[in-house]
């Protein structure tokens, strides 16, 4: 199924907690923002995706597929310097991806597990 495989897109929470049971979720916030750009899945099909990233580390992604399938779903994230984990709240997939910023911080470019790179701009 080709959904969210390479979301901004996916997130495993990264949550400390402390004595006081509060959870911190880690995040890079030159990630915050609105991101644009086309993905592709293992089997080469791409997809528009549009993905929000909110400082309290929730977000939304929304997919349209070039055969008019459609896939939204909100999300949480967490990034740590160089790794970014999205989880989609409608089905609880969640993708680990290497990033690298650039363009004074409105370019990324994500590196899926399985090697695929797919690049977002900030809109």
């Amino acid at each position: 199924m080709k959904k969210l495989t390479y979301l901004f897109f996916a997130l495993l929470i990264v949550a400390c907690s402390s004595d006081d049971d509060s959870n911190s979720v880690s995040i890079n916030s030159d990630l915050v923002g609105t991101w644009s750009g086309i993905i592709t899945d293992t089997s080469g099909n791409t997809a528009e995706q549009i993905t929000t990233l909110n400082s309290d580390a929730t977000g939304s992604v929304s997919n349209l597929w070039e055969d008019g399938e459609t896939f939204s779903s909100a999300l949480v994230w967490s990034s740590t310097s160089s790794t970014v984990t999205f989880t989609t709240t409608v089905d609880n997939e969640s993708e680990t991806s290497e990033y690298e910023l650039s363009n004074n911080n409105n370019t990324v470019a994500l590196t899926t597990s399985s090697g695929i790179v797919n690049v977002y701009t900030r809109i």
